[in-house]
């Protein structure tokens, strides 16, 4: 620890400089304050022992020179003086010391002030310190609040306040453009080699996305594996020439850990900033152009086209698939259980997990927000935490059996499968208690895909259910395609015989069918007595509807 001893008097400086020597203090002693300015330029000393009348600069001015530094309140600032009017004593308090001491020094009085000092600068050095981590955190916090921490690039809340500037600006005639980048199945990157490496990537293509723009163009990671970057002072067509060149050098990237290579692909929107419409919409164009370049085929850029349906559409669903984003981040998807009877014992004997978004205190049912979620894709992920969260219930209840929905767009994830059996095997659960329900519409979509899941799954445990059938005109054909272990007769077959009992036929013909196939049929939407009997008159094995129940929470499961 540093100590400035600033003293004229060459014997008083010797024995201040033996004692604060002899206390561990490394000691610098001046004559002059002029002296003891260079001296403070070029260290820094925690301790400062000055007497008041030095030739030139005086000890009082010396004592303010120094508390107007930048660092002049971290220092203890002792001062001698001979002097015992209040008024001069005043004065030195007044000039920014800390203490004064009377002269001539006693040796003994001396000691024990400085014993004091000690403890003191200690004091005011914890002090300093805790001063510092506090701005080093507040800065943290201030940094994350507006950066991303993987890419290090300003973050989605960034880019809406600096949106709204550019609105502004667009109005005195300074124009711009938003561009909307979106990676293409980055998802086979996390999935395949973990979400660690998957920030990786991400941190590459921003700096990918950092060379291929101008320096005054900003860019921002939304989060996943969507960026934006708002180019300043452009028109269209300089937007899409910068556009094309990101799109190229994405092109041109590609990962490799040891074992594989990943090529990294990108879908592009460009939207304009004129300032005729406020910064969310601006996000909503350039979101949607995006989507339609996904649509019409990936890695390609598209221009927001106010008339074109397809992207009105979009816009139309955008704040709901935002939400839909949200309750996936934060895993906020409910699921209920609705009860499936044998209908000779009515009792339950599956419970179907159905899926619910929290929104403004209520329950969204899926009709709700699927629509939504298909346009943009989601549905994949709302399918993985539905499973996840209907894990739990499963261990803690060892006789529960489940049916959970698998829908079209998850055939497409070639991971799923994969993830399905290692999340059985981790929480312990047989997977013969769950029945996955496909529709035929989902079949349809990726029937190759459909297949190889459904192989997989069946191989390992898990059984399958037709959803829906008889909606379809090809449900037939599916069947014997792809011959599932449950059949869920549509409800709307149910209702409508209900109400037209010659319809009846209908349903004994599409039971009859699963019989002769070995396979075990589920009648939908059974609300009333006489529907009931007549199902146990034709042969139908399980039922489901709101005679027997509402979708509520799991039948007595203890959760571990």
């Amino acid at each position: 620890m540093k100590a400035l001893i600033v003293e004229d008097d060459p014997g008083t400086r010797l024995i201040l400089g033996r004692m604060l020597t002899n206390r561990g203090y490394e000691v610098v002693a001046c004559a002059t304050a002029e002296e003891a300015i260079k001296a403070y330029n070029t260290a820094f000393y925690p301790l400062l022992f000055l007497d008041l009348f030095l030739p030139g600069m005086d000890g009082f001015s010396l004592c303010q020179w120094i508390r107007s530094q930048p660092d002049g309140d971290q220092h203890l600032i002792l001062v001698g003086t001979a002097s015992d009017r209040k008024a001069d004593l005043q004065k030195i308090l007044d000039a920014g010391a800390d203490d004064y001491i009377a002269k001539p020094y006693q040796a003994d009085v001396l000691e024990v002030r400085l014993v004091i000092a000690q403890q003191r600068v200690r004091n005011i050095q914890t002090r300093t310190t805790l001063e510092a981590n506090l701005r080093e955190e507040r800065e943290r916090l201030r940094y994350l609040a507006t950066h991303d921490p993987h890419t290090k690039l300003l973050n989605r809340a960034m880019l809406m306040e600096t949106l709204q500037g550019a609105v502004r600006a667009a109005q005195e005639g300074d124009r711009s453009a938003l561009i909307y980048i979106d990676l293409d199945n980055f998802k086979l990157i996390n999935d395949s080699l973990g979400h660690t490496v998957g920030d990786k990537v991400l941190a590459e293509v921003a700096t990918v996305l950092q060379k291929s723009i101008r320096s005054e163009d900003v860019p921002f990671r939304l989060g996943g594996d969507e960026f934006a970057i708002l180019l300043r002072d452009v028109d269209l067509e300089k937007a899409k020439e910068i556009s094309a060149r990101i799109l190229s050098r994405i092109k041109d990237f590609a990962f490799s850990d040891s074992t594989k290579t990943f090529i990294v692909r990108a879908s592009i929107g460009i939207t304009t900033v004129d300032g005729t419409v406020a910064g969310e919409e601006v996000m909503a164009f350039a979101d949607a152009a995006c989507y339609s370049a996904k649509v019409h085929g990936r890695s390609r850029v598209e221009v927001y086209d106010i008339g074109d349906e397809s992207m009105l559409e979009f816009r139309s669903q955008a704040p709901r698939a935002a939400e839909i984003k949200e309750a996936i981040a934060s895993q906020r998807f409910e699921i209920l259980f609705q009860p499936i009877v044998d209908l000779q014992t009515l009792a339950p004997t599956f419970y179907e997990v159905l899926v619910r978004l929290p929104s403004n205190g209520k329950l969204l049912l899926p009709g709700a927000f699927l629509p939504a979620a298909e346009r943009f894709q989601l549905i994949p992920e709302i399918d993985r935490q539905v499973i996840t969260k209907a894990l739990p219930h499963l261990s803690g209840n060892g006789t529960l059996c489940l049916t959970i929905n698998l829908s079209g767009q998850s055939f497409a994830d070639q991971t799923l499968a994969d993830f399905i059996e290692d999340s059985f095997e981790a929480a312990d659960v047989k997977p013969s208690r769950v029945i996955f329900e496909i529709t035929e519409t989902a079949m349809i979509s990726n029937l190759s895909a459909a297949r190889t899941m459904m192989h997989q799954l069946r191989g390992a445990g898990f059984h399958f259910a037709l959803d829906d059938f008889g909606a379809g005109f090809s449900s037939f054909s599916h069947l014997r395609d792809l011959i599932p272990n449950y059949l869920k007769i549509d409800g709307s077959f149910i209702r409508d015989a209900e109400n037209d009992h010659g319809k009846w036929i209908f349903v004994e013909m599409m039971n009859d069918i699963a019989h002769r196939l070995k396979i075990k049929s589920i009648a939908e939407f059974v609300e009333m007595e006489t529907t009931l009997g007549k199902l146990r008159e034709i042969g139908v094995d399980f039922a489901q509807g709101f005679l027997f129940g509402e979708p509520g929470p799991p039948p007595g499961a203890r959760l571990r």
